[in-house]
């Protein structure tokens, strides 16, 4: 399969472009754990989501062979009903940024302190018209 990979110049633009939705659903996961992971944390959970999850998923949403498709007579079908009609690809990409935000949410717990009622400091906007 990379031998084509490496002959087909134009499978470059591809591979690109699927670069920057992975690197999309990573960003989606940043907002979620913001001030409450270290970015070594935050590194780890990365590689982890777009080399092996965000793979695995775009694989069963995408390729037309995933885990809910079979072949009968020589004809694809699936046991979840039609094909997923994904437009432009922001489906799968949000569908694994807000699952890996929402389990690593989760996993990092709450805000201490940020807003808490009987907390006296006030908190203080950070950009200008604020």
């Amino acid at each position: 399969a990379m031998d084509q990979f490496w002959n087909d110049k134009s499978l470059f633009r591809v591979w690109f472009f699927q670069g920057c939705f992975c690197a999309t659903g990573a960003t989606i996961v940043s907002g979620a754990m913001a001030e409450r992971v270290q970015l070594k944390g935050f590194g780890i959970f990365t590689v982890l989501m777009t080399s092996v999850i965000y793979p695995v998923v775009v694989y069963w949403g995408w390729s037309g062979n995933g885990i809910f498709n079979y072949t009968e007579n020589g004809e694809s079908k699936s046991i979840a009903g039609p094909s997923l009609i994904d437009f432009a690809g922001s489906g799968i990409v949000h569908l694994v940024g807000g699952i890996a935000a929402l389990t690593g949410a989760i996993i990092v717990g709450p805000r201490k302190g940020r807003f808490d009622a009987n907390h006296d400091e006030s908190f203080d906007a950070h950009n200008i018209p604020f």
